[in-house]
């Protein structure tokens, strides 16, 4: 029909291909693809890179924990059998590549909530950052919890000076405690202030007095304030180092387990039981540990395998 044209086929081109501008558009999209794909697989390698490092680190807890575990049981054993012949220092043994330290000292260094005076409690609180009259009081409610009961959980007054509610039901009743962990139930007591003297308060030791030379700079500080508060000296046990044909004893044993790349974990424990080493000892307390604030751990040069014993460490 006249008036009507036909857009001509580019010269070169054959019937049925496509254009150049088409070629071009297929093109880009093959490579926004390949772009796209590339990406895809990027994070798909860096997640399985992720979960391979994760898997690693938590083999590697896994590993430490287990020595930490079993170095328990190594170090009191070696204690009782007088490989472990000093109290208050460490030792440290090889397996494999993984480095064991193993400190003990006696359960009596560490301060018994159950039968330290109020001014001694007083002590360790101001000591471990407690303003002296929040102190005071502390101390007061801590006895009074422990004392008689339900008799007097009524006296209990806060820092604030109001009346303490009785503790939520299922918890603990006012009483003796049987953990350090109840502690926390105290009116007053905070988690930071605990987590600050939990290492150096125990509710095993049954004893009046505290062991100066073993128990760590904290106790040694609140034994100092205590003196100062009433003018009375603390009394220290007579023996440099308990006697192995003693029949029994009270220790607390740390082991810290170092892997070869680096994880560290922490095992305390209170152990009771003969000296002797067939004697099968009573695991009063086993928990998780902690570095204490600035510790390093030493070197272990010369240790020997974990099989053959321990090496002191100077």
């Amino acid at each position: 029909m006249k008036g009507l044209r036909f857009p001509r086929p580019s010269k070169g081109a054959a019937p049925g291909t496509k254009a150049p501008r088409d070629r071009g558009a297929a093109l880009v999209m093959v490579l926004w693809g390949a772009v796209v794909m590339s990406i895809i697989a990027a994070a798909a390698a860096r997640q399985a890179t992720s979960t391979a490092v994760v898997v690693n680190a938590s083999a590697e807890l896994t590993r430490a924990r287990a020595l930490a575990d079993g170095g328990i049981r190594a170090g009191w054993t070696a204690f009782a059998d007088g490989r472990i012949s000093e109290l208050g220092q460490s030792w440290a043994c090889l397996s494999g590549g993984d480095v064991l330290f193993v400190r003990i000292r006696p359960e009596t260094a560490r301060i018994d909530i159950n039968t330290a005076t109020g001014e001694m409690l007083a002590a360790l609180y101001e000591v471990a950052g407690v303003d002296a009259v929040a102190a005071q009081e502390l101390a007061a409610a801590t006895v009074a919890y422990r004392s008689h009961g339900e008799e007097t959980v009524d006296d209990i007054v806060a820092p604030a000076g109001e009346p303490t509610a009785e503790p939520p039901a299922g918890l603990p009743k006012p009483g003796a405690f049987e953990t350090i962990e109840e502690l926390g139930y105290v009116p007053g007591m905070t988690a930071g202030l605990f987590r600050a003297i939990a290492g150096d308060i125990t509710v095993h030791s049954r004893a009046l007095d505290v062991d100066r030379r073993y128990a760590s700079r904290l106790v040694q500080r609140a034994l100092d304030q205590a003196v100062l508060r009433d003018g009375s000296e603390v009394a220290v046990e007579a023996d440099a180092n308990p006697s192995p044909a003693f029949e029994g004893s009270l220790m607390n044993v740390r082991a810290v387990a170092v892997t070869a790349s680096g994880a560290v974990y922490v095992r305390q424990a209170v152990v009771e039981g003969p000296l002797d080493p067939v004697g099968a000892p009573t695991i009063l307390r086993l928990v998780q540990g902690r570095l204490d604030e600035g510790e390093t751990l030493p070197e272990a040069p010369g240790a020997v395998p974990c099989l053959q014993g321990f090496t002191p460490i100077r």
